[in-house]
């Protein structure tokens, strides 16, 4: 038995961020930050972005996706299994929710910063984001997939992390669809 008692509450925002870029910030609590949580099948981040960043396209393998826009305005857009893309705005007070497995992005597209709270169905879902996927296909097959000569590839970054823009805090491409 354990000589600490579990703590049943959490700092989320004034928690120490797990991803802290130009672009934006990801604070965790699940089962590794908030032991709380481990047999619950709950998880809690809270995502911030700046104006004109991306939460890059990823999908959860693991689990089910609720996003509670908490400040700010969000743009969703949500892949399904049979390709269809769906296009989801939120304000501030507004929910979505983003089946298990399903590809989706999240993006600030307002002039001031966006806070989403992104709970999960699971105390530890993984993350698969789109540039892990790239990083490991060759431009070749990518050339292939995409009917394009290969060197359409070359020098693309393929390690964005959570992100995006980085390194262009503030920037706003426009209209995100």
């Amino acid at each position: 038995m354990s000589s600490q008692p579990l703590k049943w509450s959490f700092n989320l925002r004034g928690s120490t961020p797990q991803v802290d870029v130009a672009g934006g910030t990801i604070r965790e609590a699940n089962a590794s930050t908030f032991p709380a949580l481990s047999d619950n099948g709950l998880a809690i981040y809270l995502l911030e972005l700046q104006p004109g960043a991306i939460r890059i396209p990823h999908w959860h393998p693991d689990a089910a996706e609720l996003d509670y826009c908490l400040e700010g305005a969000a743009v969703i857009s949500i892949g399904s299994p049979t390709g269809d893309f769906v296009r989801v705005e939120l304000a501030a007070g507004m929910i979505s929710v983003i089946p298990q497995g399903w590809f989706h992005y999240i993006a600030n597209p307002g002039e001031g910063p966006m806070r989403v709270l992104v709970i999960f169905n699971n105390s530890q879902p993984n993350d698969i984001g789109i540039s892990e996927g790239f990083r490991g296909v060759p431009d070749e097959v990518l050339a292939l997939t995409f009917g394009v000569d290969a060197a359409r590839f070359a020098g693309i970054d393929r390690n964005v992390g959570y992100i995006a823009p980085q390194g262009q805090a503030g920037s706003n491409p426009g209209p995100i669809s």
